[in-house]
């Protein structure tokens, strides 16, 4: 109890600094600010009831924000350029927001031309090249491919659609390997497509999140073709599929910084194990990970951990009858398994217990994903939340006259 009061403390003054004081202690800011400390505080208490048990606050967290992003960036481009389209002056001008998507597309190109093959800004702006690589960077050794489930501003989408239905009508379980294949020969067909090209061809013509934030407007057959597969690939990976297979599809089969994040992972110190003393095979595990990250031979194999693609997301955790799976620090991971049977020794005070409890990596691994998701959402949800705010204020200013 004393440790989860400690963390909801430090995260109220996180949000409290990033939420709060950094906007003038606007009311759309408090708003917010209370609704992710609420978020935080029933997070870190039901974790102490059941293991697993948080992971709805995390799903409503980036759902809203997913949501909110979108507004907000519409707004902001509506308000720059007039339109959701790209104009050729904001490709001249290299003034194209740069997201994390595009940074394993340009790596390469970077190396050998010594340039990037982005038209976004470098510097000086929140989507400035240099802002998204040492945020990629921080990311990479702290929560790792977490990102993918606790802060990218796209994977609400489907997390969103994918709890809609009460039950999957399509399993994709058996065929979770080939899944994981097609992400990573996608993602190798991508990386080498765009040092030919010397562009990114995944923004150009696979992203179906263009029909959320901008697109290039419909001038010719390529331009045509172009608009047709990134809302088919909407309507059909990030919508139709995962109210289908309650899984996150194109986070699973084709986003290329998905594949990237789990060849980086490895420098993450967070990890999640499955004792394989504890495990009873039910599989259970494997038909909530909605990343396709433990299959069949994950289990018959006893390897300790889920696949590459695990993105922490916890829902295994939750899944787990036998609570055999947890997180963990990856140097406490033996090389090829876990550390499965070990103990560590308990403290014989309270003092001693309450270090032991705010250090254990599931505690940290939450609060160090939940800070980025704080730092990362809250100036796109204020701005969302003014939005919204300001046609009622007029209203009900309006009213009272």
């Amino acid at each position: 109890m004393i440790s989860s009061i400690i963390l909801s403390s430090l995260m109220f003054f996180i949000i409290f600094f990033f939420v709060i004081l950094m906007n003038n202690f606007a009311l759309a800011a408090i708003i917010y600010a209370a609704f992710l400390f609420f978020l935080y505080a029933r997070m870190t208490f039901s974790e102490r009831k059941r293991a697993g048990s948080g992971v709805i606050y995390r799903r409503i967290f980036q759902t809203v924000f997913a949501v909110g992003f979108c507004i907000a960036f519409i707004t902001d481009l509506l308000a720059e350029r007039g339109s959701m389209a790209i104009t050729n002056q904001a490709m001249s001008n290299s003034e194209l927001p740069f997201c994390h998507i595009a940074i394993p597309q340009v790596l390469v190109p970077l190396m050998i031309t010594k340039s990037i093959i982005f038209p976004a800004r470098i510097s000086g702006h929140y989507a400035a090249v240099a802002s998204m690589f040492l945020i990629w960077f921080i990311c990479t050794i702290t929560i790792g491919r977490g990102w993918c489930s606790w802060v990218c501003f796209y994977g609400g989408w489907e997390d969103g659609f994918s709890r809609i239905g009460k039950k999957r009508r399509i399993n994709l379980l058996p065929k979770n390997k080939e899944i994981r294949e097609i992400s990573f020969g996608f993602f190798m067909f991508i990386i080498l497509s765009s040092l030919c090209e010397l562009a990114c061809t995944y923004c150009e013509w696979f992203c179906p999140f263009k029909l959320v934030t901008e697109y290039s407007p419909v001038t010719s057959i390529p331009s045509l073709i172009a608009t047709i597969m990134f809302i088919g690939l909407f309507i059909g990976l990030v919508v139709v599929l995962p109210i289908l297979t309650k899984k996150r599809t194109q986070c699973s089969a084709l986003c290329p910084f998905g594949a990237f994040a789990s060849l980086t992972d490895r420098f993450s110190i967070f990890q999640i194990k499955i004792d394989t003393d504890k495990c009873s095979g039910c599989m259970k595990c494997a038909t909530a990970c909605p990343f396709c990250a433990i299959d069949i031979k994950t289990i018959q194999d006893k390897k300790g951990h889920p696949e590459i693609t695990c993105a922490k997301c916890g829902e295994c955790i939750k899944a787990c009858p036998n609570k055999a799976i947890s997180y963990d620090f990856r140097f406490n991971l033996k090389k090829g398994g876990c550390n499965c049977g070990s103990k560590s020794s308990a403290p014989k005070t309270k003092f001693g217990r309450v270090i032991q409890e705010l250090l254990h990596p599931a505690q940290l691994f939450r609060f160090a994903a939940f800070t980025f998701s704080v730092i990362m959402s809250s100036g796109f949800m204020i701005k969302t939340l003014n939005i919204i705010f300001s046609p009622l204020a007029a209203l009900i200013s309006g009213g009272a006259k």
